[in-house]
Formats: structure tokens, sequence, C-alpha cells
């Protein structure tokens, strides 16, 4: 059986890896950005690609909500070690 403190450490790896994925996923976050902004000034006036440009926006969108729900597992996992060695 896991000790306390080998669950702990697990835990702040894990929480470590989320550190890392949501810098990656912010960078992620903002090359749609400028690349949605760029294909926006390409292809004003088709519909096709403004529409392109909408969804790209809508990735952007989503992939700052992941960075957000990771942000959020790294504090949950903060709080769930300090409950755990208190």
């Amino acid at each position: 059986m896991a000790s306390i403190q080998e669950i702990a450490d697990a835990a702040y790896r894990i929480g470590q890896s989320a550190q890392g994925a949501q810098v990656r996923t912010l960078g992620c976050a903002d090359t749609l950005k400028t690349q949605g902004s760029q294909l926006g000034a390409a292809v004003r006036g088709s519909r096709t690609g403004e529409d392109a440009v909408r969804q790209v926006n809508q990735a952007e969108h989503a992939v700052r909500e992941c960075a957000g729900r990771l942000l959020t597992l790294q504090s949950d996992i903060d709080r769930f070690i300090q409950d755990l060695t208190k």
C-alpha cells in the first residue's frame, strides 16, 4: 500500500504535468488567434473563408477553456495535497 507521501508526490507530479499542458495549451490558443486574424485578412469577402475564420475562432475559445480547466485541476490538486498532508 502506498504511503501518504507517495500519494502526495504522485499528485504533485500530476499537477506539474497539468501546468506544463496548460502553458502549451495557451501557446496553441495564441497561435490560433494569430492565424485566425491572418486568415481573416486574407479571405475578407469570401463566405466560405469567413466561415473558416469563425471555426478557427471557435477552436481558439475551446482551447482557452481547456487551459482554464487545467488551471482548475492544478488548484484542486494543490488543495488535495494540502488536505492530505495535514
